[in-house]
């Protein structure tokens, strides 16, 4: 906060000194209505054509085990395989694999259907809950940001005998959004597979406000 000093008078400010910065974080939270899976796959062969062929069986049966979900395929790689003394033993294909399913009560029985459809092969990389659509929650975390910021720009302008005026900038500035832990019902229990805990989803915004000062 920049202020004038002792010997400035009232007529003497300087109106692009005169303002205060604060910081403000709104946040907003609902809970998840879609659950992303992100899945690996590895084919193992003694060949690179065995490695492949074992890479697409895998894959077209996690699509076979999920008819109703979209199986979206990404990042092939393709290596040699070696054991502890270095000799070859043939070669690995991989590729990542991401499943958005609407339901994430559902989500400890995705796993297990699939982890049934592919055994070994099979490798949950991260399982994510959240909110399919944002942007209510991104206008209400807005919202509460500034609000914040007006409230603390008006606790240390009363500490000086100052007002808050207009605000002269705005920045909102990077805050990382997902799933924090939060008062949510854990997802449904299946015979088939774990239950999974949903933790509410939350929008974090931060923003950087100056405001003028008066009086």
């Amino acid at each position: 906060m920049d202020l004038p000093t002792a010997s400035d008078g009232p007529d003497q400010r300087d109106p692009a000194t005169d303002r205060i910065v604060v910081t403000g974080t709104g946040r907003a939270g609902a809970t998840p209505d879609s659950v992303v899976l992100d899945l690996y796959l590895e084919g193992h062969g003694s060949t690179v054509a065995q490695a492949l062929q074992a890479l697409t069986a895998a894959s077209q049966a996690c699509t076979d085990a999920l008819p109703d979900h979209r199986v979206r395929t990404h990042g092939l790689t393709l290596h040699p395989r070696h054991d502890h003394h270095g000799a070859p033993r043939g070669h690995t294909a991989a590729q990542s694999l991401r499943v958005v399913a609407p339901d994430p009560g559902r989500a400890g029985e995705l796993v297990a259907v699939l982890a049934e459809a592919v055994g070994d092969a099979l490798t949950v990389q991260s399982l994510r809950p959240e909110v399919s659509d944002v942007t209510a929650l991104e206008v209400r975390a807005r919202e509460a940001a500034l609000l914040d910021a007006r409230r603390r720009a008006e606790e240390y302008a009363a500490l000086v005998d100052r007002a808050v005026g207009r605000a002269v900038t705005i920045e909102e500035l990077p805050e990382h959004a997902g799933p924090v832990p939060g008062d949510a019902a854990a997802m449904s229990m299946e015979a088939t597979g774990p239950p999974v805990d949903a933790a509410d989803h939350e929008v974090r915004v931060l923003v950087r406000v100056v405001w003028a000062l008066t009086g």
